[in-house]
């Protein structure tokens, strides 16, 4: 355990603190107050509704410094609280260590078919048909010894608990358990507040299935659709908030990529360095960024966030300066083969934009977005795409193959019965063409079982983006199946137990 070192009084410390970071490192996590489940999630209780209303445009995270603030979810409300206030009176330690967590665990029955359109399928015979056992824990900590120190962790698993490697001809079997946070959080004269440790990290203002600024340190932790405000998985890294008022803060953080290879130490061209400003009024926040790493491409972030009540509308802009993506050309003589090319002094632009809904009332929440991509593959499919990443393989990225998309979803739970919730979302290549639509029923038997149906379909042409899901459920994910893919259908049925909080 590190020792923090104790701090000297005076204001020359908060400017030797901030210029450090600043020609150090960081990166910047904004809090931003996150509406309920996008949507795609089952429930939309209308307390969350409730809660979501006129809360778009949130402040910073543990600018008040209250427990919730600087222990709790990483999502914050703005202060309302005087300036002259003392919030440490509402910051309160633990006399004991908290043990808390969830556990849940389902039995998935999935027919699939593909193709699903063409007159070739049988209802009676799938093309392939699975049950998938499935059970998964959460354990968190937190400790507060003090009112202005803590620590928050959390460890995951899943089943199965083991994973076997072979080193060599030796099988090699380790539990298979995540260190999914582990951080702490403390505060210099309640004027500067800092986070610690591996943490989840989000500085932008997106909630649906796009989030271009949160993407930027959350590489190795993909969005849930069925979830997509579920919190992503972080790296190292050190966060600064400086409250500037009660609405108005700054922010800065120095993360860490995770090391390769069983190495302990990293490069430090590969720190990377945020810094964002944001300033806010009623219901709207507007937040200015930048990003760099002497290994990665800068960015500069322009966000904004407003609403008024049930309505609430959000926009992140970003440009980038060279891209890591292999652009690929196609010519098909004298022989058929891909060139690709990288482009480090040029400019890229991609943007969100979006609106959800929460009506407290009626239970129903909608969520809608546009996202531009900057870095879309042009005149090249999917397909091909992937035959080129299929041959070269140090080349394969995480961004969007398009230029285009779209995503909406929508949940209403109290559907018919009050144990009923509906779920439907929808995720589209504009560009290409393709996409994919899931509606789901779920039916909440107890409090301690829940029963649902749902179904997946994609579409678009062959070898598009999302018929490529489409070939990767069914298990067959080559070239050749790939670029001979249709579109597929796939039923789930899913009896979910024992999901709880403790």
């Amino acid at each position: 355990m590190t020792t923090l070192p104790t701090a000297p009084s005076g204001r020359a410390l908060l400017t030797a603190l901030a210029a450090s970071f600043l020609l150090c490192a960081g990166t910047l996590a904004a809090q931003t107050a996150a509406p309920t489940d996008s949507g795609a999630s089952a429930q939309a209780a209308p307390s969350q509704a409730a809660n979501a209303s006129g809360g778009a445009a949130a402040a910073s995270s543990g600018a008040s410094g209250d427990d919730e603030s600087m222990f709790g979810s990483e999502t914050v409300t703005q202060s309302q609280a005087p300036a002259d206030s003392a919030p440490e009176k509402g910051f309160l330690k633990y006399d004991q260590v908290k043990l808390g967590g969830q556990i849940k665990g389902s039995f998935e029955w999935s027919p699939t078919w593909s193709p699903a359109w063409d007159g070739s399928a049988s209802l009676f015979s799938p093309t392939s048909d699975s049950i998938t056992p499935d059970l998964e824990t959460r354990v968190t900590i937190t400790a507060k010894p003090l009112t202005d120190f803590g620590v928050n962790a959390e460890f995951r698993s899943q089943w199965p608990f083991t994973t076997t490697y072979t080193d060599g001809t030796t099988p090699i079997t380790v539990p298979n358990i995540t260190v999914w946070s582990f951080y702490s959080k403390f505060n210099w004269q309640d004027r500067v507040y800092f986070s610690f440790g591996k943490q989840p990290l989000s500085w932008g203002v997106s909630k649906g299935a796009f989030q271009p600024a949160d993407d930027i340190f959350a590489v190795s932790s993909a969005i849930d659709l069925t979830n997509t405000s579920e919190e992503r998985e972080g790296p190292i890294s050190l966060k600064m908030t400086v409250p500037m008022s009660n609405t108005d803060n700054f922010y800065v953080l120095a993360g860490i990529p995770t090391p390769t290879n069983g190495s302990t130490t990293i490069d430090p061209k590969d720190v990377r360095v945020g810094v964002k400003a944001e300033a806010g009024t009623g219901n709207t926040e507007l937040g200015a960024a930048a990003y760099y790493s002497y290994n990665d491409h800068p960015r500069a972030l322009l966000m904004g966030t407003t609403g008024n009540g049930d309505v609430n509308v959000f926009g992140e802009a970003i440009l980038k300066y060279g891209s890591e993506r292999d652009f690929l050309s196609y010519t098909p003589t004298p022989f058929p083969s891909y060139s690709a090319t990288t482009y480090d002094s040029r400019f890229f632009f991609s943007g969100t934009t979006g609106a959800y809904y929460m009506n407290a009332d009626n239970y129903i929440t909608v969520l809608a977005q546009y996202y531009y991509n900057g870095e879309g593959q042009d005149k090249v499919s999917a397909d091909e795409a992937y035959e080129y990443y299929f041959a070269n393989q140090s080349a394969i990225d995480r961004i969007h193959l398009g230029t285009h998309y779209a995503f909406l979803s929508f949940t209403k739970s109290q559907f018919l019965t009050e144990d009923l919730t509906a779920t439907v979302y929808a995720i589209s290549n504009l560009s290409d063409g393709s996409g994919m639509v899931s509606p789901s029923l779920s039916w909440q038997m107890f409090d301690y079982m829940a029963l649902s149906i749902g179904a997946t379909f994609t579409f678009g042409p062959p070898g598009s983006e999302y018929i490529f899901y489409g070939a990767a459920v069914n298990g067959s994910l080559t070239t050749a199946s790939f670029a001979n893919s249709k579109p597929a259908a796939a039923l789930n049925l899913t009896l979910t137990m024992s999901t709880e909080g403790f």
